[in-house]
């Protein structure tokens, strides 16, 4: 069902990136996840495209979805389906047209990947845009930012410069991903940005040379990565509020669409 649905989008030339939870598996930085989230070109003609393909795969409207207009998918809001199965469970499909944090369709498109799945080759976002994309209000997805910054390293566009050793380092918030990222690669060192956080020198001095860190140190780098994490929820809210704000009018003024409608 899953890889007929893919079947049609690309019979009816939508463009769209693979994003989110299986984007995260596909890299390696998680082992499961239950919903399918795209990124469409919100375009007029390409949202008309994507309409086609649902209706195609016999979609569902799913809970608190606006009317699936390119004005809605150009201001950010997320559109829920349910793809029903006859043998299998049905799944879930959220899809956006204008994700936070990742500039545009266009750009994202220009660094994507091509990843073998069991539906078929998909389009698949970047690994640095889906890292900006994770950054979310959402507790666990801060471990799993902390694999792809990993996973980097392990990509072929990765040069392994300052500036990819730097990136790794701003995109942990955890210290079992940090003392990785310093056991494989101890130049990291020589990358460290000078607004470290204190304790962070010495914490990683001793990981390269095989020695246990300090406890001061590891609370030092740990108080960091929480304080990253806090700030960069509070944004994730911040950019919400309006958008959900919308939502909240759509829905008193009973302008969303019914849930368990046909596309």
């Amino acid at each position: 069902m899953i890889a007929n649905f893919f079947r049609n989008l690309d019979a009816r030339h939508v463009e769209y990136l693979l994003i989110s939870g299986q984007a995260t598996v596909l890299y390696g930085a998680a082992t499961f996840s239950e919903d399918i989230d795209l990124w469409v070109n919100p375009t007029d003609e390409n949202c008309r495209r994507l309409l086609a393909a649902l209706r195609d795969s016999e979609a569902r409207y799913y809970k608190l979805t606006p009317a699936p207009t390119v004005e809605h998918f150009q201001r950010g809001h997320g559109f829920h389906f349910i793809l029903p199965g006859d043998d299998e469970p049905d799944v879930f499909l959220d899809i956006m047209g204008a994700p936070p944090r990742v500039g545009s369709f266009a750009s994202a498109l220009a660094a994507a990947r091509s990843m073998d799945t069991e539906w078929g080759c998909l389009p698949t976002i970047g690994l640095p845009a889906l890292v900006e994309l994770k950054k979310t209000q959402r507790l666990e997805d801060y471990p799993i930012i902390s694999k792809l910054a990993l996973a980097w390293f392990d990509q072929p566009e990765c040069e392994q410069t300052p500036a990819d050793f730097r990136w790794a380092i701003e995109n942990i918030f955890t210290l079992p991903e940090l003392r990785m990222l310093l056991e494989e690669h101890p130049t990291v060192l020589e990358a460290l940005p000078p607004n470290s956080a204190p304790g962070f020198k010495e914490f990683a001095e001793r990981i390269v040379v095989g020695k246990d860190e300090s406890e001061a140190s590891a609370t030092s780098v740990n108080a960091d990565m929480q304080q990253r994490m806090a700030e960069l929820q509070q944004a994730d809210r911040r950019y919400w509020r309006d958008i959900i704000a919308e939502l909240k009018r759509l829905r008193a003024a009973d302008e969303l669409m019914p849930e368990g409608a046909k596309v």
